[in-house]
C-alpha cells in the first residue's frame, strides 16, 4: 500500500511538472487571467517513399507495400511500421503531440493541413496514368481495384486522422481543420487541387464546420459564422474554369463553403483559408479575406488570427534548396503574396501554416501598408522534415505546435513547444512569451 501511494505521489509530480512546462507564458498580473487560448501545428501525414531517416527501421524495408497516389497505387515499405505504412501517419509523433497539447487543454486545436497522404484524385476507380489525364474508368471494378482507387485511400487515410484526435474532441479541445494541398490536389495531374478532392474533404470533415452542438458543450459561444458562399459556383455545371479576374477577384470557381470560412469566440476572430483552390493553386482568396476581416472588425473584433496551409513566405533554413514555385505563396506570385500580406498587416493578424516541413517564426513587413506581424510556421507535425540533417538550428528538426493565450486584459502571447527527433527527450519551449498584436 505504501509503495502504491508513493508511486501515485511520483505520477501526480511529474504529471504537474510535466503540465507546468507546457503552459503558455504570460507575464502578466495575477488577475490577468487567459480566457481562450488555441494551439496550431501542420502535417501529421507520411510519407511512403521519402521517409525521414529518423523513422526508417531497416528491418522492415521491403514488408509489404503500402499507397501511392499514382502508378499502380503501391510501392515497397521502405522502412515504415505496418500501421503507418498501410495508414500513412507519422503515428509516433503525432500521437505524441496529441497528448501534450491534451496536457495543455486549449480550447481550440487548429491542424493547418496535410493530415493525409491522399494527393490522388479522390474520383471513381481508374487505371492510373502518369498525368491524370484521360484516365480511364474501370467498368467492372473489382474488389482490389476498389480498395486501391484514390477514393478509398483518401476516406481511409482520413479515417485514421480522425480516430487519432477523437480523444482530444472528447476532452475539451475543438479541433479546427484546415485544408492542405494534400487533401485537395492530385500530384499525378500537375499538382493541381481537383473538385473531387475538394468534395471528399467536406464529406469528412464538414461536420466540424462548425458543429454549434458540440461547441456549446465545450462552453464556446461561436459567432457570425461566415463560410465563403462562393456566387461563381455553378453546381449544375460544377465549373472548374475560372472567371475572368475582372468578374471574379479570387478567380475561384468551386463551392469554398467548408474550405474557407471565418467565426469568432468573444473579440477574437479566426479565418481559415484555403490555399490551393481548384484553378488558384498556391493563392490566397485576399479579396475575400478582406471582406471578411473589414466586416469582423466593423462587428467589434479585436484579435484577428488567419490560418492556411501554403506560407505567405518561404523559410530559407540553412542548407536550404532554392524554394519551387510551390514552396509559398510568394514564390507562386510574388505580387499576390504581397498584397495578401498587406492585409495581414493592416489588421495586425497573425498568419499560421504549415507545407514546410519546420518550425520558424519571423515577423515580416507590409510592402504597401505600414506595420509588420508575424508569420507562424508550424508544419512539423510528423511529416518528414525539410532537412534530412542538422542544420545547425535544433528547432529545424524538432516536431512542434505553437500555443495562443488570449488573457482577461486583451493582451495576447505566443508560445511554441517541441521534441526532437529521437521522440524520448522531453518537450521544451522553443520560443515562450511572444507578444501578438
Amino acid at each position: 500500500m505504501i509503495g502504491n501511494t508513493l508511486f501515485s505521489h511520483t505520477l501526480k509530480a511529474l504529471s504537474l511538472a510535466l503540465f507546468a512546462g507546457l503552459m503558455v507564458s504570460a507575464p502578466a498580473h495575477a488577475t490577468d487571467t487567459v480566457v481562450l487560448s488555441f494551439s496550431t501545428l501542420g502535417d501529421s501525414r507520411q510519407d511512403p517513399v521519402n521517409l525521414d531517416p529518423s523513422i526508417k527501421d531497416a528491418s522492415l524495408v521491403g514488408k509489404g507495400n503500402c499507397q501511392t497516389p499514382s502508378g499502380t497505387g503501391l510501392t515497397a515499405n521502405p522502412g515504415l511500421s505496418g500501421q503507418d505504412c498501410k495508414w500513412l501517419q507519422n503515428t509516433k509523433a503525432w500521437a505524441r503531440i496529441l497528448s501534450s497539447v491534451q496536457l495543455q487543454k486549449p480550447n481550440l486545436l487548429f491542424f493547418n493541413g496535410d493530415m493525409i497522404m491522399g494527393y490522388g484524385k479522390a474520383g471513381v476507380p481508374v487505371t492510373r496514368n502518369s498525368t491524370g489525364v484521360n484516365e480511364a474508368a474501370i467498368t467492372s471494378p473489382t474488389v482490389t481495384d476498389v480498395a486501391n482507387s484514390d477514393l478509398m485511400q483518401f476516406y481511409k487515410q482520413y479515417g485514421f486522422w480522425r480516430g487519432m484526435i477523437a480523444g482530444l474532441m472528447e476532452t475539451g479541445t475543438y479541433v479546427v481543420p484546415v485544408p492542405g494541398n494534400h487533401e485537395v490536389q492530385c500530384k499525378r495531374c500537375g499538382k493541381a487541387a481537383q473538385i473531387e478532392n475538394e468534395t471528399a474533404w467536406k464529406d469528412n470533415m464538414g461536420d466540424l464546420i462548425m458543429d454549434s452542438s458540440r461547441l456549446t458543450k465545450l462552453g464556446l459561444a461561436v459567432t457570425n459564422f461566415n463560410p465563403y458562399n462562393n456566387p461563381y459556383y455553378d453546381p449544375a455545371t460544377l465549373a472548374t474554369t475560372p472567371a475572368p479576374y475582372t468578374v471574379n477577384p479570387d478567380g475561384i470557381s468551386t463551392d469554398q463553403s467548408q474550405l474557407s470560412y471565418s467565426f469568432d469566440v468573444g473579440t477574437s476572430h479566426f479565418v481559415v483559408i484555403n490555399t490551393d483552390a481548384v484553378g488558384k493553386d498556391g493563392y490566397a482568396p485576399k479579396t475575400w479575406l478582406e471582406n471578411d476581416l473589414s466586416a469582423a472588425k466593423t462587428n467589434g473584433a479585436k484579435h484577428f488570427f488567419v490560418f492556411g496551409h501554403k506560407p505567405a513566405f518561404f523559410y530559407s533554413y540553412p542548407g536550404a534548396s532554392a524554394p519551387s514555385s510551390t514552396s509559398s505563396m510568394n514564390d507562386k506570385d510574388p505580387v499576390a503574396a504581397q498584397a495578401f500580406w498587406d492585409i495581414i498587416v493592416k489588421y495586425q493578424a497573425t498568419y499560421f501554416c504549415g507545407h514546410e516541413h519546420i518550425y520558424n517564426l519571423q515577423k515580416i513587413n507590409g510592402f504597401s501598408q505600414a506595420g509588420s506581424a508575424y508569420q507562424v510556421l508550424v508544419g512539423a507535425g510528423g511529416s518528414p522534415f525539410e532537412s534530412s540533417v542538422s542544420t545547425g538550428n535544433p528547432k529545424d528538426r524538432m516536431y512542434s505546435w505553437a500555443k495562443v493565450g488570449i488573457l482577461s486584459s486583451g493582451k495576447v502571447y505566443l508560445s511554441t513547444f517541441g521534441f526532437d527527433d529521437t521522440m524520448v527527450n522531453p518537450v521544451v519551449r522553443l520560443d515562450s512569451s511572444i507578444r501578438l498584436p
